[in-house]
Protein backbone atom coordinates (compact mmCIF):
# COMPACT_ATOMS: atom_id res chain seq x y z
CA UNK A 1 0.00 0.00 0.00
CA UNK A 2 2.78 2.32 0.72
CA UNK A 3 4.01 2.07 -2.65
CA UNK A 4 1.03 2.68 -4.32
CA UNK A 5 0.99 5.72 -2.50
CA UNK A 6 4.17 6.53 -3.85
CA UNK A 7 4.21 5.75 -6.91
CA UNK A 8 1.02 7.70 -7.13
CA UNK A 9 2.19 10.84 -6.36
CA UNK A 10 5.30 10.31 -7.76
CA UNK A 11 3.26 10.55 -11.01
CA UNK A 12 1.35 13.32 -9.54
CA UNK A 13 4.76 15.39 -8.74
CA UNK A 14 6.27 14.29 -12.61
CA UNK A 15 3.10 15.78 -14.09
CA UNK A 16 2.77 19.06 -12.74
CA UNK A 17 6.61 19.46 -12.36
CA UNK A 18 6.49 18.96 -16.56
CA UNK A 19 4.20 21.47 -16.43
CA UNK A 20 5.27 24.02 -14.53
CA UNK A 21 8.36 23.89 -16.46
CA UNK A 22 6.52 24.66 -19.38
CA UNK A 23 4.17 27.40 -17.88
CA UNK A 24 5.58 29.02 -15.37
CA UNK A 25 9.18 30.48 -16.45
CA UNK A 26 9.98 32.33 -19.04
CA UNK A 27 13.73 31.58 -18.97
CA UNK A 28 14.20 30.05 -22.43
CA UNK A 29 16.11 26.65 -21.02
CA UNK A 30 13.09 25.55 -19.38
CA UNK A 31 11.55 24.74 -22.40
CA UNK A 32 13.76 22.61 -23.86
CA UNK A 33 13.82 20.21 -20.38
CA UNK A 34 11.80 17.52 -20.21
CA UNK A 35 10.66 15.19 -17.03
CA UNK A 36 11.16 11.50 -17.89
CA UNK A 37 10.58 10.20 -14.25
CA UNK A 38 9.71 10.76 -10.58
CA UNK A 39 10.79 8.58 -7.59
CA UNK A 40 9.65 9.05 -4.83
CA UNK A 41 10.97 7.63 -1.02
CA UNK A 42 8.41 5.33 1.03
CA UNK A 43 7.68 7.95 3.99
CA UNK A 44 7.15 10.74 0.50
CA UNK A 45 9.34 13.31 2.12
CA UNK A 46 11.65 13.21 -1.54
CA UNK A 47 11.04 13.41 -4.72
CA UNK A 48 14.26 12.11 -7.55
CA UNK A 49 12.74 13.76 -10.46
CA UNK A 50 14.83 12.50 -14.04
CA UNK A 51 14.79 14.69 -16.41
CA UNK A 52 16.35 15.26 -19.69
CA UNK A 53 17.15 18.07 -22.43
CA UNK A 54 15.80 17.63 -26.07
CA UNK A 55 18.08 20.84 -27.43
CA UNK A 56 21.14 19.11 -28.10
CA UNK A 57 23.14 22.18 -27.23
CA UNK A 58 21.71 22.76 -23.75
CA UNK A 59 24.41 20.66 -21.76
CA UNK A 60 22.80 18.84 -18.82
CA UNK A 61 25.32 20.57 -16.63
CA UNK A 62 23.48 23.73 -17.44
CA UNK A 63 19.79 22.26 -17.03
CA UNK A 64 20.44 21.07 -13.40
CA UNK A 65 22.30 24.55 -12.82
CA UNK A 66 18.80 25.89 -14.13
CA UNK A 67 16.85 23.39 -12.36
CA UNK A 68 18.47 23.62 -8.67
CA UNK A 69 18.42 27.88 -9.16
CA UNK A 70 14.43 27.85 -9.49
CA UNK A 71 13.95 24.80 -7.21
CA UNK A 72 11.98 27.13 -4.61
CA UNK A 73 10.10 28.41 -7.29
CA UNK A 74 9.50 25.44 -8.39
CA UNK A 75 8.20 24.05 -4.89
CA UNK A 76 5.93 26.75 -4.68
CA UNK A 77 4.25 26.51 -7.65
CA UNK A 78 3.89 22.83 -6.81
CA UNK A 79 2.50 23.76 -3.15
CA UNK A 80 -0.26 25.81 -4.82
CA UNK A 81 -1.14 22.50 -7.33
CA UNK A 82 -1.57 19.43 -5.27
CA UNK A 83 -2.58 18.62 -1.87
CA UNK A 84 -0.19 16.61 -0.10
CA UNK A 85 0.94 16.51 3.60
CA UNK A 86 4.34 16.84 3.31
CA UNK A 87 5.78 18.73 0.28
CA UNK A 88 8.83 16.41 -0.55
CA UNK A 89 12.41 17.64 -1.36
CA UNK A 90 12.93 17.86 -4.77
CA UNK A 91 16.15 16.14 -6.45
CA UNK A 92 16.95 16.89 -9.92
CA UNK A 93 18.99 13.50 -11.52
CA UNK A 94 20.19 13.76 -15.10
CA UNK A 95 18.55 11.06 -17.34
CA UNK A 96 21.11 8.87 -19.07
CA UNK A 97 18.92 6.65 -20.43
CA UNK A 98 17.98 8.54 -23.59
CA UNK A 99 22.20 8.90 -24.21
CA UNK A 100 22.07 4.89 -23.33
CA UNK A 101 18.76 4.59 -25.76
CA UNK A 102 20.33 6.96 -28.51
CA UNK A 103 24.04 4.98 -28.60
CA UNK A 104 22.21 2.09 -29.06
CA UNK A 105 19.97 2.94 -31.87
CA UNK A 106 23.70 3.90 -33.96
CA UNK A 107 24.72 0.66 -33.64
CA UNK A 108 21.88 -0.93 -34.68
CA UNK A 109 21.77 0.86 -37.74
CA UNK A 110 25.84 0.57 -38.12
CA UNK A 111 24.57 -3.01 -38.04
CA UNK A 112 22.15 -2.83 -40.38
CA UNK A 113 24.25 -0.74 -43.03
CA UNK A 114 27.04 -3.23 -42.91
CA UNK A 115 24.82 -6.09 -43.35
CA UNK A 116 23.55 -4.50 -46.45
CA UNK A 117 26.47 -3.86 -47.97
CA UNK A 118 27.71 -7.42 -47.39
CA UNK A 119 24.37 -8.80 -49.57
Amino acid sequence: MVKDRARRAAALIKQNVACILLQEFNRPEMQWITITDCVMTRDLRRADLYFSTIEPNLAHERALAVLEEEKGPIKRELASRITIKYMPDLRFIWDETVLIEKKIREIQDERSRSTERDT
